[in-house]
């Protein structure tokens, strides 16, 4: 059996959350797919050192593209196309036009049906038109949360006679987080920050940073001391998040870090940390804030309930999380049971896991 996986989101020194994911599961992938098994991994680019060794039963195919696009629905595609695989996996949401009948998709959200307003016109066209090729092409479909499943019957069951078709062919793998990297013995290191309210992910209206603006004006009103660092690049509705910096009256204590590559220091000495996204397929970071010890204040949402449970708190506006931050940063008590309730949480995460199941889905179903 040939099983081929496309690495090119993996193959990143930057990665966001769908391409941490595509990277951990391959590395996982590589201690379990048994040797009688041929893998071979596709990539426009020589794959990074950070990748550990292959596997003997591995390989790397470089399929050198010399555009910024269209390299898997053309040069990746030609190559299934001459040269099948029995397997093809994409765990970046991304089908080939040309794959074989076994196909296997990692979904990771459907944000840009429930929020179109945030993506370019033409890049939501070609995501709706991905996201349809998926869910008729692919033999079997992971994705990472209950909720994720009943987007995508909510936006493209109308596409099957039997719903249940499509239903069937979804199979819920929860993802993970590197503990290695983010855990209690992690060195807290050294800022010149004081104390702060952190938020990570990019600047935008999905990701609710103009909430998190206004919600710490309220604070500083009783927390005269307190700082909120924003870390990540900007993104669309991210005129309207500068608009409430340059208004509000703290501004001054209002960081915009920009990108960071490493945010280990950053949010092992936050107070909080900040995740009142709009919508989420699954949320990563929440899980990187909890196995640190730090707690956390998230939207009320359904996706983030399914991967914190009890260990954060659910804020359902501005008022209501400036409320539910300032309790974790004033009552010792409930903060360190809210503490305790995520570290107790992100013990059922692990890429080892994710990794685990998502080989018994493929060689379960495609057998």
């Amino acid at each position: 059996m040939i099983i081929g996986i496309d690495a090119s989101h993996a193959n990143k020194a930057n990665r966001t959350g769908v391409e941490e994911y595509c990277f951990q599961i391959i590395e996982e992938l590589k201690k379990i797919i048994p040797p009688n098994v041929r893998v071979i991994l596709f990539s426009a680019t020589p794959l990074m050192s950070e990748f550990s060794d292959l596997p003997n039963n591995w390989e790397v195919k470089i399929l050198r593209w010399p555009l910024k696009k269209s390299w898997s629905q053309t040069r990746l595609a030609s190559e299934l196309w001459l040269h099948p695989v029995d397997i093809y996996f994409s765990p970046g949401q991304l089908l080939p036009f040309f794959s074989p009948k076994n196909s296997v998709v990692t979904v990771h959200d459907s944000a840009f049906e429930a929020y179109p307003q945030v993506y370019r016109f033409w890049g939501r066209q070609y995501l709706k038109w991905m996201n349809k090729l998926i869910v008729k092409k692919s033999k079997l479909i992971l994705t990472s949360t209950k909720f994720n499943k009943s987007e995508l019957l909510r936006y493209y069951g109308h596409l099957f006679e039997e719903q249940k078709e499509l239903f069937d062919k979804i199979k819920v793998v929860p993802l993970a987080y590197d503990d290695k990297k983010f855990n209690l013995d992690t060195p807290s290191g050294v800022n010149n920050f004081g104390q702060y309210i952190l938020s990570i992910g990019r600047l935008e209206e999905k990701k609710n940073t103009k909430m998190i603006v206004e919600a710490f004006d309220l604070l500083k009103t009783k927390l005269t001391d307190l700082k909120l660092v924003l870390v990540g690049s900007p993104g669309a509705g991210y005129a309207a998040v500068k608009q409430a910096i340059e208004a509000s009256e703290y501004k001054k204590d209002i960081l915009e870090l920009g990108y960071v590559s490493d945010v280990v220091t950053i949010l092992k000495n936050a107070q909080v940390f900040a995740f009142p996204s709009l919508y989420e397929g699954f949320g990563i970071p929440v899980l990187e804030s909890m196995a640190m010890g730090v707690p956390v204040a998230v939207s009320d949402i359904e996706s983030i309930h399914e991967v914190g449970g009890q260990g954060p708190v659910y804020a359902t506006g501005t008022q209501d999380l400036a409320d539910q931050i300032l309790r974790l940063m004033s009552d010792n008590v409930f903060r360190e049971s809210k503490i305790d309730l995520g570290l107790q949480v992100v013990k059922g995460f692990s890429w080892e896991k994710t990794a685990k199941l998502s080989w018994d889905k493929i060689s379960t179903e495609l057998d």
